[in-house]
């Protein structure tokens, strides 16, 4: 499998391509989108901050993310990088790629901000990206933030 790390200028993707590699994905990190086609798959990584890493997806890719994202490569977006799917983020005042509707909101306050430590995954839908991971696994988290979808069908977390 041949897959792309989208370097948006920060996020996690030294970890990120090692962990691929090391369970034989050839990995390509790149900075636009004018060549991506040529991948299997496409991530956007975590870590960092909503505004910035939305104005350099807009400035660096001559393609629209929006029209990129509903072909039929998969594109996988962890953390930040999935918050960036949506129209607008609490964390900053740029639109998002607008992929799907809804927004990310901050945690509810009956949790610590940050929120981390280990947490069980509770898989509502299986996909290709799941693929080995058990329900009930233990993950470990680092975040603020959640995504609030106003599509009831797209699940996400308890409010």
């Amino acid at each position: 499998m041949k897959v792309a790390i989208f370097d948006y200028g920060a996020g996690n993707i030294f970890s990120l391509k090692n962990s691929l590699e090391k369970i034989g994905a050839q990995v390509d990190v790149i900075t636009g989108l004018d060549k991506s086609r040529e991948y299997s798959g496409l991530l956007l990584p975590g870590v960092g901050n909503f505004d910035p890493a939305i104005r350099s997806i807009r400035d660096y890719s001559s393609t629209d993310f929006k029209d990129y994202v509903t072909q039929d490569m998969p594109v996988l977006g962890i953390c930040l990088g999935m918050e960036m799917f949506f129209e607008k983020s609490e964390e900053g005042k740029e639109q998002g790629l607008d992929v799907m509707d809804g927004e990310v909101v901050l945690l509810p306050d009956t949790m610590k901000i940050p929120h981390m430590g280990w947490n069980n995954l509770e898989i509502k839908q299986q996909s290709n990206f799941l693929d080995g991971v058990k329900d009930d696994s233990w993950v470990y988290f680092v975040h603020s933030y959640r995504i609030k979808p106003k599509n009831a069908g797209l699940h996400c977390c308890r409010d």
